[in-house]
């Protein structure tokens, strides 16, 4: 254990210098230890045994009691209770004789070891209890020093008795009248910068952190109630740090709750940029559709007119040249009519006129078939030429509704890119060219996939916004039990307050009547000490006022006597 000034904070060298550590501990003739010392190794002890062999008795008799002063048996207590007085720790448990002093002792030091400017003080009190009496009287002594050689015994091992431990206190120590004025005393050398309340609070922590299995009983408010009056009071550096930090907590809860204005105006202004472009796609999705749609039927009647224009071009040339051979086979027949015409035998001969009747017959028949063919071949080019001119007017408008497709397409990708469905855009624009039926249902399906994804994210943004408001609501009920909290507190420290000053008053009260009392041989230490309990001082009066009273109802029926005989003596000098 170390006992530490915490508001103040030195270098290494000066904490050593100016911390007082303890550095033994005594029980002399209380309960079972007979001359007991506990020596602490770097201002902490270790108490180890099994149940019964003193450790929580060791921590009554010494901490906190000899900062405390106080002889109440809850307050000794290492369970609170009230069973165990210091009248039982002196008297009971098997003690021996009519009277019990023992002592029970602290020793502090201060500085390095072995330096010149080691200091050393000593606190603790002289216990005295007889079986006359139901409670114990104490003596609490301070002493600017260690604990001398042979402690607080006699040469023959006895205690001291009150006047001996004045003769070795001397001009170092102090026998101290009142318990008020030793713990004085320990709170200015031990703990300066503490105030009576906040040295109050510290013992209450101590005996709070003393109970036994303090792990299976642990209030935490309790205790962090008991520390934080143990601690020192805010400077106005930490209270303009803590204002700070308030103020800075509200802007951040401001901050939050325009964060949360602005997410829910986004939120907003998000489904309906998301509905305008759900429309905006699927608008465009049906224009691109369509387009897609036309541009196949002319890309279908394109490629009907192409072939029927290859096939026509293909008969017109077969035509040319049925028609070149028609020509040709008729210009030689004519050179052959002109041949034979110029032959002798040709006059004569009437084989030669038949077959010149034949071959005329011929040279007609190939002339009326060049005139068929050539308005044939003059039909099919003025149609190949006519499905040339909607071929060519075909392949424009392809590639008008190509450009529009592009110019939709690209549309309709930035507006999937805005509403998040650019896979979906892609897989429907892949269908549209082969299965339309199948790229509308793609699109109906992420358009319904991504309404309920903003379903969802409405749902969210709602729910955050009840958590909100709930938290809201927790941290002001929060901040109203704080407050009462602490209005309770300083309720129940003004009230504590009060009632140990009464309690000092009344002891001092009972103290100065108990002094005052000539006739009745009563300790005022004994009356001051039985302030709480109001049956335990009625019962010692009543002791001793008994010796007092049996005193003078000896003296009255002395006196009775003696008037009887002043009486008989009066009668008769009066007859004589």
């Amino acid at each position: 254990m170390t006992v530490t000034a915490l508001p103040h904070r030195a270098s290494a060298h000066e904490s050593a210098a100016a911390r007082w550590t303890p550095q033994r501990a005594g029980i002399l003739n209380v309960w079972r230890y007979y001359d007991e010392v506990f020596r602490f190794h770097s201002g902490r002890l270790l108490l180890r045994g099994p149940n019964g062999s003193g450790k929580s008795k060791a921590l009554e008799l010494l901490l906190p009691f000899l900062f405390d002063a106080n002889l109440r048996a809850n307050r000794l207590s290492t369970f609170g209770t009230s069973e165990r007085t210091m009248h039982w720790n002196l008297m009971g448990d098997g003690a021996r004789g009519a009277t019990r002093v023992g002592y029970v002792w602290l020793e502090f030091a201060a500085g390095p070891a072995g330096g010149a400017e080691r200091r050393w003080f000593t606190c603790g009190a002289r216990l005295q209890a007889s079986v006359h009496t139901s409670s114990a009287t104490a003596d609490y002594f301070t002493l600017d020093g260690p604990v001398p050689e042979a402690g607080f015994t006699t040469a023959t091992g006895e205690p001291l008795s009150r006047a001996a431990l004045t003769d070795l206190l001397g001009d170092d120590g102090t026998l101290h009248a009142t318990a008020a004025e030793y713990r004085a005393t320990v709170r200015e050398r031990l703990f300066p910068d503490l105030s009576e309340q906040r040295y109050e609070a510290l013992i209450l922590a101590l005996l709070q952190l003393r109970t036994p299995k303090l792990s299976q009983r642990l209030d935490p408010s309790l205790l962090s109630t008991l520390l934080s009056r143990a601690l020192p009071p805010l400077g106005a550096t930490e209270i303009g740090e803590l204002a700070e930090g308030f103020e800075r907590l509200d802007r951040q809860r401001e901050e939050l709750a325009r964060l949360d204005e602005e997410v829910a105006a986004a939120g907003r202004l998000g489904a309906r940029q998301q509905t305008y472009a759900r429309r905006v796609l699927r608008e465009a999705a049906a224009g691109l559709v369509r387009a897609t749609s036309e541009l196949t039927s002319v890309t279908r009647t394109v490629r009907t007119g192409q072939q029927r224009l290859g096939e026509a071009r293909v008969r017109f040339d077969e035509l040319s040249a049925a028609l070149e051979a028609a020509q040709q086979r008729v210009e030689g027949i004519e050179t052959d009519i002109e041949a034979l015409r110029g032959r002798r035998e040709y006059e004569t001969g009437a084989d030669l006129v038949a077959r010149l009747d034949r071959l005329r017959v011929q040279a007609e028949k190939a002339a009326a078939r060049a005139a068929g063919s050539r308005r044939t071949a003059t039909a099919a080019g003025t149609a190949a030429e006519a499905e040339s001119s909607r071929a060519d007017a075909a392949v424009g408008e392809a590639d008008r509704l190509a450009a529009r497709v592009s110019g939709l397409a690209a549309e309709s990708a930035v507006v999937a890119s805005r509403a998040a469905l650019t896979t979906a855009h892609d897989e429907m624009a892949t269908l549209a060219r082969t299965d339309r039926t199948r790229a509308l249902n793609v699109l109906d399906g992420a358009v319904g996939t991504r309404l309920g994804q903003i379903a969802g994210v409405r749902e969210a943004l709602r729910r955050h916004q009840s958590a909100v408001e709930r938290r809201t609501l927790v941290e002001k009920q929060l901040e109203e039990a704080r407050a009462e909290l602490a209005e309770a507190t300083e309720r129940h420290a003004a009230r504590q307050s009060e009632l140990d000053a009464e309690r000092d008053r009344r002891a001092d009260r009972l103290r100065t009547w108990a002094g005052g009392r000539r006739e009745l041989p009563i300790d005022p230490d004994t009356a001051a000490a039985l302030v709480d309990d109001e049956t335990a001082l009625v019962e010692a009066v009543e002791r001793a006022a008994a010796p007092v009273r049996d005193a003078l109802a000896a003296q009255r029926a002395g006196a009775d006597r003696r008037l009887v005989d002043c009486e008989a003596q009066r009668s008769a000098l009066a007859a004589e």
